[in-house]
């Protein structure tokens, strides 16, 4: 799971710094960021982003503004929506709602209190001075506009994501992933081909038998196979498609190498409807330079691509 909001505003005003979150909680029409986006604002930074230009520049000034309205309750909620074409004069056109949370360190105990591994969203409601109340699941935003209530997931479950050899492309794979909302998990059977990995959200896996964690990975994950060697890539992607618990999987090499790998796969029992989800050659095909920094910039754009779509599929709410 990415890191809670309850978690960031905590660690902030531990700092005795006040804080404010602000969230687009309803949007109409083109808007530059979806429902659910959000940033942290305090005296002299921010962290995250809600679409940048005239709209952003305003909400950094109204929340310094409600870091001074909360320093006597401890927490100040506001609301208020934006015409991005007549009042701000930006291209899009479209309407935001957005949620605008301060909290002062005087909070801070109040904030404590709460259980938040065991929260599965918040609400948000009308009144300026109600903490976020803990509230059943939701799976995206929801915004109540006659209420002023919004539900949020408590925090956005990342895509898992495995990547099975540490050469050089997959090296810089990771380098350039780490925006990506992935939980990453980086796999290769000899230790020391890893580098220093400073990364917290990359879990190093030495695995002497890599197909093994490719069998009991979670569903779901997204999975890039790139080894020393194309008769390892073969059998971490037949393990792969035969436990068929995978959301995508992308095998790097040539449309050679690809149908090489159906015609011997297919002959161990592996159902040709199987291949629907493996792409090889794995990234852009747009982005033709071969150095491993072109490849891997190739790769996080068709990872991009398909967390977009991951995301778009109906959500199961039974």
């Amino acid at each position: 799971m990415a890191q809670s909001w309850l978690t960031q505003v905590m660690d902030h005003l531990q700092q005795q710094d006040a804080i404010c979150r602000v969230v687009i909680a309803d949007t109409k029409g083109s808007t530059p960021r979806d429902a659910g986006a959000e940033m942290f604002i305090h005296n002299h930074d921010f962290v995250g982003t809600i679409g940048g230009g005239t709209l952003e520049y305003e909400a950094i000034a109204i929340a310094r503004r409600l870091l001074i309205a909360a320093k006597e309750n401890g927490f100040h909620r506001h609301w208020q929506s934006f015409a991005l074409g007549p009042s701000l004069g930006q291209c899009c056109g479209g309407v935001v709602t957005i949620l605008f949370e301060a909290f002062a360190p005087n909070i801070l105990p109040m904030l404590q209190k709460y259980d938040a591994k065991h929260v599965a969203a918040w609400r948000h409601d009308g009144d300026a001075t109600t903490l976020p109340v803990p509230t059943n699941a939701v799976a995206r935003p929801k915004y109540e506009a006659s209420s002023k209530q919004l539900y949020l997931p408590a925090a956005k479950a990342k895509r898992g994501f495995y990547l099975y050899g540490a050469g050089h492309v997959g090296r810089a794979v990771m380098a350039v992933t780490d925006a990506l909302d992935l939980d990453r998990y980086w796999i290769d059977d000899d230790a020391a081909r890893f580098p220093d990995v400073k990364a917290s959200d990359i879990t190093i896996v030495p695995a002497k038998d890599m197909t093994t964690i490719a069998r009991h990975a979670p569903k779901g994950a997204f999975h890039l196979v790139m080894t020393y060697s194309h008769r390892l890539d073969e059998a971490i992607v037949h393990a792969l498609l035969r436990e068929n618990r995978f959301a995508r999987l992308g095998l790097i090499g040539s449309e050679t190498k690809a149908n090489r790998f159906r015609s011997s796969l297919i002959s161990a029992g592996i159902t040709p409807a199987a291949f629907d989800r493996l792409v090889c050659p794995v990234g852009l095909t747009q982005i033709k330079g071969k150095s491993p920094p072109m490849v891997a910039l190739s790769i996080a754009a068709q990872l991009a691509i398909w967390l977009d779509e991951e995301d778009s599929l109906p959500t199961c709410t039974s």
